[in-house]
């Protein structure tokens, strides 16, 4: 007997997997982790498949290696697992080893010898109980996410931050069926459920999702080719779906509604009044007012908002101007704004204005806070950040600061990031509580409907405006990335990537493409 191995250790990326005879005296199982000869090395292994005879025939039997010794009798990956990372290695046309690494915790020698007691007794329960995945961007969400399921009696929590001791004990916890529900982040997309019912994706919407090292997976699209192979439903939970993810499962969306009062301020108007500071004059009385209020402010430091005093023209930047674009003039007015100069002109308004003492209490910025703990104030000036603390406070007012660097941005997500901000914002509000936007373009589409929470509109519009540049979900965006230290030749490369493609790819038409993406919704009604 023979068995394919994905053999756990660098190697070249080319090849998913070697071939190994399988000692009579030894059970191999698919999904075991095994000990292999690799060159001088004696690298751990998962079993990939077993068969009679010797796949790869360029390979004569008296040359293959034999497997050493099996490190856990009870398999690691149950079977859909196995699928699913074969799957993966072609779809993402990354190295099955690559996907092997990115589901399973850390399997190196040291933590497998303290750790073996631990994974070897693992047991399949024959009464395994219907087992609920659920995921949330970052591991600051799961406690508040945990509230939301009273019925979770016997849950596991699960994410990368674990030590290894403990992703182990979760791993083992899953994978005996023992555990009704798995919280956790990302990486808790490939626990090992054996009767997976179904899968919970809050706020799927973030980039949190996205894992930036190879294989480069989304979770969402891995989630979907799980669901194909165990039948386990989907939902999604997402008050600002993506656009692409509306189009496909938008009846497997739950969107949340907020009962804020949103108001948007022009600091257009704001600049021809004469006030050229970032604090609006509505915002100026609102920090009259003794209550709890955020700042909120994302973006880069260098970026900034020209205004032109000679014609009245105003533009995002990314960096400062010499001139006017429009009509030359030097006469303008760059708002360069990051935490610290917010803060700095919050104080400088607050004493202007004569405020009452009880009014000018300490500020908290992100950066006064990142020492320890600091005194609970009245004006808070925060970026994205905020989302994502382990307790995120309610504010009585909040105010998003220059949303403008997205509506300015060339970038396909810019409008999707923008709308996602607008309705974090809403939910770290109580009912009727107050969201003030200062925007240099208070007419966007985009900005409207954020604002008022119309989804729906926003969609359309978005969906029409990619319909007519094949974006997604009328095309599939791929990046390559050549990578040497040889500027000229990789140069070279790239651009007979580019001849390549552009020469071979036929574009679908934007009826294909919808006509696809329907489809790819539709399978989970079977």
């Amino acid at each position: 007997m023979y068995a394919q191995v994905v053999v756990l250790t660098y190697q070249s990326p080319d090849i998913d997997s070697y071939t190994y005879e399988i000692p009579k005296e030894l059970k191999v199982e698919v999904g075991q982790l095994v000990e292999v000869p690799f060159g001088k090395r004696n690298p751990t292994g998962i079993v990939l498949s077993i068969s009679p005879e010797i796949r790869n025939s360029k390979f004569e039997i008296r040359n293959l290696k034999k497997i050493s010794k099996i490190i856990f009798n009870q398999p690691l990956l149950l079977p859909y697992q196995i699928e699913l990372l074969k799957w993966m290695s072609e779809y993402y046309m990354a190295p099955m080893v690559n996907c092997f690494e990115a589901a399973m915790p850390p399997l190196n020698a040291k933590s497998l010898k303290l750790n073996a007691k631990l994974v070897s007794s693992v047991q399949l329960s024959a009464f395994s109980v219907q087992q609920t995945l659920v995921l949330v961007p970052t591991i600051n969400q799961i406690p508040e996410t945990l509230a939301k399921f009273p019925r979770a009696k016997n849950y596991v929590v699960y994410h990368n931050e674990l030590k290894l001791s403990e992703k182990f004990a979760a791993w083992q916890k899953i994978q005996s069926g023992k555990a009704d529900y798995i919280f956790g982040s990302r990486s808790a997309i490939f626990s090992p459920c054996p009767n997976l019912k179904e899968i919970i994706i809050y706020d799927e919407h973030d980039g949190a999702y996205k894992d930036e090292r190879s294989p480069y997976f989304d979770t969402l699209t891995v989630a979907q080719k799980i669901s194909a192979l165990t039948k386990a439903q989907i939902k999604i939970v997402d008050a600002s779906p993506k656009i692409t993810t509306y189009f496909q499962l938008k009846s497997y969306i739950k969107m949340q509604m907020f009962g804020v009062n949103t108001k948007i301020i022009s600091m257009r108007d704001e600049k021809l009044r004469g006030n050229f500071s970032p604090i609006s004059s509505h915002l100026q009385e609102e920090l009259r007012k003794k209550q709890h209020i955020l700042l909120f402010l994302n973006k880069k430091k260098e970026s900034g908002s020209m205004f032109c005093k000679n014609c009245k023209f105003n533009d995002y930047f990314e960096k400062h101007p010499e001139h006017c674009p429009k009509c030359k003039s030097q006469d303008i007015y760059f708002n360069v704004l990051n935490v610290d100069s917010l803060r700095a002109e919050v104080k400088k308004i607050t004493k202007r204005l004569a405020f009452p003492p009880e009014a000018r209490l300490p500020l908290r910025s992100e950066a006064s806070a990142k020492g320890g703990s600091v005194q609970r104030s009245e004006i808070d000036i925060q970026t994205a950040t905020v989302f994502y603390s382990p307790k995120i406070n309610k504010y009585d007012t909040a105010v998003y600061i220059q949303p403008d660097s997205l509506l300015n941005r060339a970038d396909l997500e810019s409008v999707e990031t923008l709308y996602s901000h607008i309705t974090n914002l809403k939910k770290i509000l109580p009912e009727n509580g107050t969201l003030i936007i200062q925007t240099y373009n208070p007419d966007d589409e985009t900005l409207k409907y954020s604002a008022s929470g119309n989804y729906d509109s926003y969609f359309k519009s978005q969906l029409e405006n990619r319909r007519l540049l094949s974006y997604p979900p009328f095309a599939l965006l791929v990046k390559l990335t050549i990578k040497g230290k040889d500027k000229e030749k990789i140069g070279e490369i790239a651009r007979k990537t580019f001849s390549n493609l552009n020469s071979t790819i036929q574009p679908a038409s934007p009826a294909t493409c919808v006509d696809a993406g329907a489809k790819r919704g539709e399978r989970f009604n079977n």
